[in-house]
């Protein structure tokens, strides 16, 4: 399974319209069309990308068509040229709606979406949850329950049973926070994941102003590479999250098969590092950064998993707000984390990807303590793995560049020397 560029999931939402790209090439003349049923459709010059283009203006990994049963989406992935919707250029990294009448232009490309009509549903929306929810939710939870939490929780948590307008279709994860259910959003007609917490795992209290900013901000993030959170409510059994449902299966899990190839690693790592750059730029940082946090998808690409939550929902064993195992010096010393926190989580975890183990003693101390590895690479690993905050990339941003720089490396000599 091939993990590389920008990370997007579909949402399994049922059946889903068919798209159409058709790709014209004013100063050839050249016109093709092309046909699919499953999101997402990369673009570039890499074989491996569903739509390929030849031109050298066409970066390797260019831009991404991502579509539902609600809409289509386009990002670039960083190119070199850059792309425009409709003469507007876009942002990197930001998903862009389009719609039957939208132009996209790479280059001296235009690339045009056909789709089948849209559904008319009252209340359709894919915009993250609404902001000042998670503060209500938190302030509903310190309220004395109306009810037995436990006795709730027994009696109607399975499938088949309702929690509000979600129908519970089967458990798909537990752990110490609860359960996990795929379900149906009767409202939207759309298929969804239900993280109910489990009666006495409290959440976070959110007296600390700057954790509640930063939780209301996490609520609002729209990456690709990001789980979108959907709604948060409360039910007689204690309060839920609903998010976009995933397929496909955790980081964790494909590590337990042994270290993924070089250029899967960079790509899952490349993945991870967008989601970070999209979340510090909005000032929330992970904290908990780890493979169960990871989640590779049966499309072929990556998704970040709780990002600025599992500090408020999380209920695992943890210690100031992340996993022992993957937590930076600072945050072992009970000192603040920061953007350069995850920087070390990220490079922990492509350290493990690539050779099945955590670094044993410290970051590595050469290029040559990798083998297989490219030195840009390693050396890469050695300054974001470093003790010292202030030596590693600063934030996901400057993470991301140096791997796409040594992605570009590694290309040019596949070696590795």
């Amino acid at each position: 399974m091939h993990h590389g560029g920008l990370a997007a999931l579909r949402v399994e939402c049922g059946p889903v319209r068919p798209i159409t790209i058709v790709v014209e090439d004013p100063a050839t003349g050249d016109r093709a069309r092309y046909a699919f049923l499953r999101s997402p459709v990369r673009i570039g010059r890499r074989e491996d990308c569903e739509i390929v283009l030849p031109q050298p203006f066409v970066s390797a990994r260019h831009g991404i068509v991502q579509f539902d049963e609600l809409g289509a989406r386009y990002a670039d992935l960083g190119s070199r040229n850059g792309s425009a919707i409709d003469g507007v250029p876009v942002s990197p990294d930001v998903p862009t709606p389009l719609s039957s009448r939208s132009e996209l232009r790479i280059g001296a490309l235009r690339l045009s979406i056909a789709r089948a009509p849209e559904p008319s549903v009252a209340g359709e929306s894919v915009a993250p949850v609404r902001p000042g929810a998670l503060t209500e939710l938190m302030e509903a939870l310190a309220r004395p329950p109306e009810v037995d939490p436990e006795a709730a929780w027994v009696a109607s948590l399975h499938p088949g049973q309702s929690v509000g307008r979600f129908e519970l279709v089967r458990e798909i994860g537990r752990g110490g926070f609860g359960l996990v259910f795929e379900a149906i959003d009767r409202q939207l007609g759309r298929r969804v994941a239900l993280k109910a917490m489990r009666p006495g795992a409290h959440p976070a209290q959110l007296q600390a102003s700057w954790l509640q900013r930063e939780a209301e901000a996490a609520a609002q993030l729209n990456h690709p590479n990001i789980v979108t959170l959907f709604d948060v409510g409360r039910w007689e059994g204690g309060p839920f999250l609903v998010m976009e449902l995933l397929r496909g299966e955790g980081l964790d899990a494909r590590l337990d098969r042994g270290p993924l190839p070089l250029d899967d690693a960079l790509g899952v790592a490349i993945d991870a590092a967008r989601a970070l750059a999209h979340a510090h730029c909005s000032g929330v940082v992970h904290r908990d950064l780890k493979p169960s946090n990871v989640f590779l998808t049966d499309a072929g690409w990556t998704k970040v998993l709780d990002f600025g939550l599992a500090h408020v929902f999380g209920s695992e064993p943890s210690l100031a707000g992340g996993t022992p195992r993957y937590m930076a010096p600072e945050q072992r010393r009970h000192d603040p984390a920061d953007a350069r926190s995850d920087v070390f989580s990220a490079a922990l975890l492509l350290h493990e990807t690539l050779t099945g183990r955590l670094p044993e003693d410290g970051p590595p101390a050469s290029p040559g303590s990798l083998p297989g590895v490219p030195a840009a690479l390693a050396a890469l690993l050695a300054r974001a793995l470093s003790p010292d905050a202030g030596r590693r990339p600063p934030d996901g941003a400057a993470w991301l560049e140096g791997l796409l720089a040594a992605q570009r490396e590694a290309e040019k000599d596949p070696s590795g020397s």
